[in-house]
């Protein structure tokens, strides 16, 4: 039985309303004290590990990165590494969910819509996009990520000051924003990002018939749930209270149909989620050695899409089923097959795969994503921004 307030209008209405007044302070600090040119630099030295704040770092970042380190008293070290473990063990089929599945379905709703039109950066930069998704998984399933000052909580401090920068460009560049959709980043809009990376992962890998047990399961969810606490999604001044965030994989999948009641529309009146989805088809094509995209590979990114999505989820985004194509889709559902670790071979595997996915950062990147405060469109399109 789920609790009946993750359906709750009036409940999600004050989710909506909801920012990060902390991040917020930081920034406007920033701003007012001249310090974000200094923003750029120390953020690349910054890296997702225990790398200190260099000593001339502004008084407002330094004071913020303090203030919101701590981890919650009661963590349960073993489901979290139980949860990045499972990710990794089916490392392949969940980018291809997260591609084909969370950000579609996350693109009918234009309120998450019309904050990722101010940068296009699906559009101008989508290898990069899809690197700065990767780099976010890799830092959150790492075996150290949430040890004192590990990846996950430098980077989800990063992308509080990140969304933080987003708000204030949303103003300008958004004015009428707040009137028709609440605060820009809100808990009710972060929370739903959180369920694609979690309950729609689970859902999807799920709906292509993978083998994913409950336990891990409930685990994998552990891990975003305690990633959300750290993007600050709680009540004003209880950092460690988690009450605003579902507690079962029951709840958030309540919380998510609720969500895409109350915020997903047809496709006529979200033109740029139309957009982004046609994007991330394209970038996923690109993706595809051109001679496998001759022998109709090509094909793959829009099989994925019917395979994943229901004939409605596809029409919000302007997608129609595609039919036949029976080849193409046995091909792939025996790649992602194989793609999974099973049996005696997992832990080497899920080794292998985290370092095939950072491999591609590497490659793209040099290395890590870097995250900076966008204060300008130009800044937005230069983030890591999801």
């Amino acid at each position: 039985m789920t609790d009946g307030r993750w359906a709750d209008d009036a409940f999600l209405d004050a989710l909506r309303r909801a920012g990060d007044s902390a991040a917020d302070a930081a920034v406007a600090a920033l701003i007012a004290d001249g310090g974000m040119a200094a923003v750029g630099a120390i953020f690349k030295l910054l890296k997702a590990n225990d790398t200190p704040l260099p000593a001339d770092a502004p008084v407002p970042l330094k004071a913020f990165m303090a203030s919101s380190a701590g981890l919650p008293p009661d963590l349960d070290t073993a489901r979290l590494a139980s949860g990045g473990a499972a990710f990794l063990r089916n490392a392949l089929p969940s980018v291809v969910v997260l591609l084909a599945s969370s950000l579609p379905r996350g693109y009918a709703a234009p309120c998450i819509c019309e904050i990722l039109s101010i940068s296009r950066d699906l559009e101008r930069h989508p290898y990069g996009r899809l690197m700065g998704v990767v780099q976010l998984l890799i830092n959150i399933s790492d075996a150290d990520a949430f040890q004192p000052n590990g990846r996950a909580i430098v980077t989800a401090q990063k992308l509080r000051l990140l969304h933080a920068g987003v708000r204030v460009l949303a103003g300008t560049y958004r004015p009428h924003y707040v009137e028709r959709f609440g605060a820009p980043v809100n808990h009710e809009d972060m929370l739903a990002t959180i369920m694609g990376f979690s309950w729609l992962l689970i859902d999807g890998v799920r709906r292509l018939g993978l083998p994913l047990s409950a336990r891990e399961a409930e685990d994998l969810y552990y891990l975003w749930r305690v990633f959300a606490l750290l993007m600050g999604i709680t009540p004003p001044g209880r950092p460690h209270d988690d009450s605003l965030i579902p507690p079962t994989i029951a709840d958030a999948a309540a919380f998510y149909d609720a969500y895409v009641r109350r915020n997903d529309t047809t496709a006529d009146r979200n033109a740029y989620g139309v957009q982004l989805t046609q994007d991330n088809l394209k970038m996923m094509t690109a993706m595809i050695w051109w001679p496998l995209r001759l022998l109709g590979l090509g094909w793959a990114p829009t099989i994925a899409l019917t395979e994943l999505l229901t004939t409605e989820e596809l029409a919000r985004v302007g997608q129609t089923p595609l039919v036949g194509h029976g080849p193409i889709k046995a091909l792939l559902g025996l790649v992602l097959h194989l793609g999974r670790d099973v049996g005696e071979h997992t832990s080497f595997a899920a080794r292998l795969s985290r370092l095939v996915l950072q491999g591609m950062v590497d490659l793209d990147r040099r290395g890590e994503v870097p995250f900076s405060i966008p204060v300008s469109q130009t800044d937005l399109r230069s983030a890591a921004f999801e």
